[in-house]
């Protein structure tokens, strides 16, 4: 499906407003070899009239964050955050400037105050040749069959699409400035979020080839395996599986995993390995009770191609651990 170009802008509110309707936007900017990079998670849910941004910059390793948050705007995203398409899916700006906490939260957690004591700025140019992968007909196929197991993770129906490409602009953290390139991954959604029922799942968006090869496998555990969806998308275009699987070694968890192997099957027959640069945890109470994603960094290898993936766990925490992020939400760091 080709998505039209106003799918780049925000999305306007649909007539019956559910409370658990929301809009999202995710960047994650790295690159491997100096570890210098950029996630921001825009949430933005109407029903609720809030939004709020959830930022880490990172230089060589060293990172700042804050969750900032806002009233509602049909138009615009939080104080201090500006996201400009110049080109629907091929080039866009994104800047960010705020107040920001040095080194991880409690927990290990990313974004876990609403600000600290250290300036940081991120000002940096997306471009991608690649078309977007529009997710929504296989998230749709997902959560039907999910809906069919009632012990089974649950989700909401979403609009949902995705890319990577090349990055390359400023972050600067404290006194230290960086000019910096690499590759992204992002994504856009908006529809019904509501994780529940014990939720799990895997998301592992991964850039290859300098930005020439994108790739997600997404998927939950039910029984003794997977149900999920995989995208792959080079030159050639976009193509499709509905068999994928990830393994998280250790284990996966908060913080608990080094390596990874994601399996796409028939229909784009890929594998992908990875190990972890950095864990960004990043809590989101407003996608469900307790929930929370593992982000993790890493360098990846593919049929020879190599680049970067954010190889993310996602799954809830326990009520004592959400009470210390929600006491460390009204504290600046």
């Amino acid at each position: 499906m080709t998505l039209a170009a106003d799918a780049e802008q925000f999305q306007p509110l649909p007539a019956l407003l559910p409370e658990n309707w929301q809009e999202n936007m995710f960047f994650i900017l790295w690159d491997t070899t100096t570890q210098h990079g950029f996630m921001m998670h825009i949430q933005r849910v109407p029903g609720r009239q809030v939004q709020e941004a959830r930022i880490v910059a990172c230089i060589a390793g060293q990172i700042a964050s804050a969750t900032i948050t806002g009233a509602f705007d049909q138009d615009r995203p939080v104080r201090g955050v500006d996201v400009h398409v110049n080109d629907a899916f091929r080039d866009l700006e994104v800047r960010a400037e705020f107040m920001g906490a040095a080194g991880p939260g409690p927990l290990g957690f990313i974004a876990a105050h609403p600000g600290g004591d250290v300036p940081v700025m991120v000002d940096v140019k997306l471009r991608s040749a690649l078309a977007p992968i529009d997710f929504a007909e296989g998230l749709a196929t997902l959560t039907a069959a999910l809906r069919a197991d009632k012990s089974a993770p649950q989700m909401g129906d979403q609009a949902h699409y995705e890319q990577g490409g090349t990055w390359t602009g400023t972050i600067r953290i404290g006194q230290r400035q960086v000019h910096a390139t690499g590759l992204f991954v992002r994504d856009h959604s908006w529809g019904i979020r509501h994780e529940h029922n014990n939720f799990r799942a895997f998301w592992t968006a991964t850039c290859l080839d300098n930005g020439n090869v994108f790739c997600n496998a997404i998927g939950m555990p039910v029984g003794d395996g997977f149900v999920g969806i995989g995208g792959y998308c080079d030159a050639s275009g976009v193509r499709f599986t509905q068999q994928v699987a990830a393994s998280y070694t250790p284990e996966p968890g908060l913080l608990t995993y080094e390596r990874t192997e994601v399996t796409y099957g028939a229909g784009v027959d890929l594998v992908v390995r990875g190990e972890v640069q950095q864990h960004w945890p990043m809590y989101l109470p407003f996608s469900g009770r307790d929930r929370y994603d593992n982000n993790a960094l890493s360098a990846v290898e593919a049929n020879g191609l190599r680049g970067f993936a954010v190889m993310e766990w996602a799954t809830t925490l326990d009520p004592a651990n959400t009470a210390v992020l929600d006491a460390a939400a009204s504290i600046r760091a």
